[in-house]
């Protein structure tokens, strides 16, 4: 027989950002040569790691997905969908993370589409092993299904037609199975077969004849064949009398003489023991070409078995012998024999032993085929395991270990060595300015300054093991004496490194922030203990007189406040505590109603509210601001088309919209599309935006802007001269109207400066024929000013604060 070659399995990685919906955002190259993708296009396209999964597979793996998330990764096996369109199957590995308040996941990916071929093929051969084993003689009647839904009736046997009382043999081509079976019967008959091609599986049923046929009960196996060349598939249905059934023995050899054509075609091989003559005699090809015959006389007389089987499994052939002489019974086992090739291989052999009416065993039924590929393939797949755990434990660029991997080893060694005494802690550590070398001197250079950084972490006393997590950030846990002497440690290291890289790159500022936790007990939390760690680092981010940072409670306790507004949000909107209030904008010479600013205002249980700094900076770190963003904007247009019903007046309104929606690919899409849903004139929406939006990706920023301005939406920005942009950036923005931030009116009554400086502001703005208004207005002078100066729209508590969309109702409308 010849042996196919099983591939090796191949391993890639790529990162996908879980607050984009997934979107993939680097790979390595074993991950583009398994797929056949190109990365820059995989980004420009915003696809996602569900875009990799076919389409009818997507409900499956969703679930998957979901159940991993739950528990913080692990792996999955499914079809992945490569640039050429063809599949492969793939197991997956995916750990998440977070950073920044952002979350992630590294996936590392298995090609194991071959082993999963040879699996397949093996998984059909013990479907058949089972059936031989559990299915007594009977009729036989082959079925073919076509894909289309179609089927013909390729064989039945002369049983079959006996048990169905056909006996005039020019009725049997035309014979049909609703003439013999009731209509419900026909239907159960003919879903079972649809089952068995669905599930892969043997399947039994039971049917009644009609009582002119005899009313006899008949009991239906099914079981299916592998695929034809013509995309059909071939279902094997047997028809057992459960009424009076013969002896087993009697059936079982019908059963053999049904199959003689499979036997005698494949490298299967059936066979009959008859104990008594002790006569061991098949029909197989490989047998009878290999030994010139297929009965052997004086079987176990003369140790045939014994001198075909290796030694190791002798005492096992015996002991099955043994136990299928004593009582009628089947079973299975496996053994390497030299009977069907010149080398030891793997076989399975399948049997039940017949006993007769004076309960002694005269026959042993059974059957035998190769395993060797299964067994071949279990020993890959076990030492591509072990490969692809190394891989999946361990950094491929620093050769520490993953995070998953250093959580576990971390806690090991403090359930192990805590209560030695000493000192343990958690440190956290980015390189600042890392991306200077990445941009001037190549993602090489960046590597080896990550493996440098390792080296350091490696060769410094103390330090008992250490992960690189992503990109430049790493944890290491630490042991000292005291704390004294673990800062001291985490300060030298850094030094060191800080040193080494200062002589490599001396135009660069190259630093390591680290933020140390210090361990309280032997079964502290490791992602808590590290995301401690990490508070304590970005306590003292961009600041290099502080060589360490370290956690306090304040820092817990706003990590818990931050945890709770995030975990609690959307509850809050399901339920409606998320509500909708207006501010009313007016024109300063008619003080009437011009429009009105959409804010966003969270109802406590007690009728109290939370205030906006209490949340929205929370949810704008952790992504959630986006969701409570449309939330709030879909309010805004449902009022709007209320009132457009009632025929009340209606008035713009500004919404604010977070510059996180700018890395959104749908943005400009979802807005418009709610719009119209709503059926609300576009010109009474004023989508308002901070001026930190002008810091980053200027030209995503504008390109969404105009895309909403052509669709008839204005564009406000807001806390204007807050910021950093220039008024050269103001020029060319896509913006109708200019929000003044409160700060700059707050002295104008006193303060002739700050009058000045307003009026030059005012006019270099409306020289960019942009609109002004005034926020924060709170007083009748500072009115009176700003009117005095030509400016005629404003807003503030000076003409009304924040309301109920009910009282903003009654009192403008």
């Amino acid at each position: 027989m010849v042996k196919e070659k099983i591939k090796p399995v191949v391993c890639g990685r790529y990162t996908a950002d879980l607050d984009r919906s997934g979107a993939i955002i680097s790979c390595d190259e074993n991950f583009l040569k398994m797929t056949g993708y190109d990365l820059n296009k995989l980004i420009e396209r915003g696809a996602t790691f569900f875009d990799l999964v076919p389409l009818e597979d997507r409900e499956e793996y969703l679930d998957e997905v979901s159940k991993l998330q739950e528990k913080g990764g692990g792996a999955i096996e499914h079809r992945l969908v490569c640039a050429d369109g063809s599949y492969i199957v793939v197991i997956c590995i995916g750990i998440n993370r977070s950073e920044n308040g952002r979350n992630f996941a590294d996936i590392t990916v298995s090609d194991t589409t071959a082993s999963n071929l040879q699996a397949s093929k093996y998984k059909r051969s013990q479907a058949e092993i089972d059936f031989m084993s559990d299915t007594v003689g009977a009729g036989l009647a082959v079925y073919k299904l076509y894909p289309d839904g179609k089927q013909d009736v390729i064989e039945r046997n002369d049983e079959f037609y006996r048990i169905f009382r056909v006996d005039n043999k020019e009725d049997r081509d035309s014979f049909p199975m609703k003439d013999a079976v009731c209509k419900e019967d026909v239907i159960k008959l003919f879903q079972t077969m649809k089952t068995c091609l669905k599930d892969k599986s043997r399947l039994d049923t039971v049917i009644q004849l009609k009582p002119e046929r005899g009313g006899n009960w008949l009991r239906v196996t099914c079981s299916n064949s592998e695929i034809q060349e013509d995309g059909s598939e071939l279902i094997y249905c047997t028809f057992v009398d459960v009424t009076a059934s013969r002896t087993a023995e009697k059936e079982l050899k019908k059963q053999n003489l049904r199959f003689q054509m499979i036997e005698e075609n494949s490298d299967q091989i059936f066979f009959e023991y008859d104990v008594l003559n002790d006569t061991f005699t098949t029909r197989s090809r490989l047998v009878i070409e290999r030994c010139g015959t297929g009965t052997f006389q004086d079987f176990s007389r003369s140790n045939t078995p014994q001198r075909r089987i290796h030694p190791d499994f002798i005492g096992l052939y015996e002991q099955a012998l043994k136990n299928s002489l004593s009582n009628p019974m089947k079973g299975t086992f496996d053994c390497r024999t030299n009977a069907f090739t010149d080398d030891y291989c793997w076989y399975r052999i399948a049997y039940v032993s017949i006993a007769n009416e004076r309960n002694v065993i005269t026959h042993i039924y059974g059957m035998m085929y190769s395993i060797e590929h299964m067994k071949e393939m279990s020993g890959k797949i076990a030492k591509d395991k072990v490969e692809i755990e190394r891989l999946s434990s361990s950094d491929h660029i620093t050769g520490l270990l993953t995070r998953a991997a250093f959580n576990e080893k971390a806690a090991e060694l403090l359930a192990e060595h805590y209560t030695e005494g000493g000192c343990f802690a958690i440190g956290y550590s980015d390189i600042n300015d890392f991306s200077y070398v990445n941009e001037n001197f190549g993602y090489e250079a960046g590597d080896k300054m990550l493996f440098d950084f390792a080296e350091v972490i490696r060769s410094t006393p103390g330090m008992l093991c250490a992960s690189r997590i992503y990109s430049d950030f790493f944890i290491t846990l630490c042991k000292g004496k005291d704390r004294e002497d673990v800062i001291k440690t985490y300060s030298e290291r850094n030094s060191r490194f800080n040193k080494s890289q200062k002589e490599k790159y001396p135009l660069s500022d190259i630093q390591v922030a680290c933020g140390i936790y210090f361990v309280r007990s032997a079964d502290d939390d490791m992602p808590i203990a590290i995301d401690n760690a990490n508070l304590a680092r970005r306590s003292i981010k961009g600041t290099s007189d502080v060589p360490c940072g370290i956690y306090t409670e304040r820092m817990r306790k706003k990590r818990s406040h931050d945890q709770a507004i995030a975990s609690q949000i959307w509850s809050a909107i399901n339920s409606g505590a998320i509500e909708l209030f207006l501010q009313p904008k007016f024109d300063l010479h008619t003080r009437e109603i011009i429009g009105a600013e959409a804010l966003t205002r969270w109802r406590n249980p007690d009728g109290s509210y939370k205030l906006p700094y209490e949340f929205i900076d929370v949810l704008e770190n952790v992504g959630y601001i986006t969701q409570v963003d449309l939330y709030i904007y879909e309010q805004v247009l449902k009022n709007l088309k209320k009132w457009k019903e009632e025929g009340k007046k209606l008035v713009p309104i500004s919404v604010n919209f977070s510059r996180k929606h700018n890395n959104r690919p749908n943005f400009v899409d979802n807005v418009n599309a709610l719009a119209e849903m709503y059926d609300i004139d576009k010109g009474l929406i004023e989508i308002e935006v901070t001026e930190s939006c002008f810091t980053q990706d200027v030209k995503n920023f504008f390109s969404n802007m105009r895309r909403l301005r052509d669709e008839g939406f204005k564009i406000d920005i807001d806390d204007f001269g807050t910021g950093y942009s220039s008024l050269s950036v103001l020029i060319d923005a896509p913006v109708d109207i200019v929000k003044v931030d409160k700060v700059f009116i707050d002295n104008i009554e006193t303060d002739e400066k700050s009058r000045a400086y307003i009026a030059q502001i005012c006019n270099l703005i409306q020289s960019t024929s942009k609109s002004i208004i005034f926020e924060g207005v709170e007083t009748e002078e500072q009115a009176k000013i700003l009117l005095g100066s030509g400016h005629s729209m404003a807003q503030g508590w000076l003409f009304d604060k924040a309301i109920p969309v009910s009282e903003f109702e009654k009192k403008y409308l």
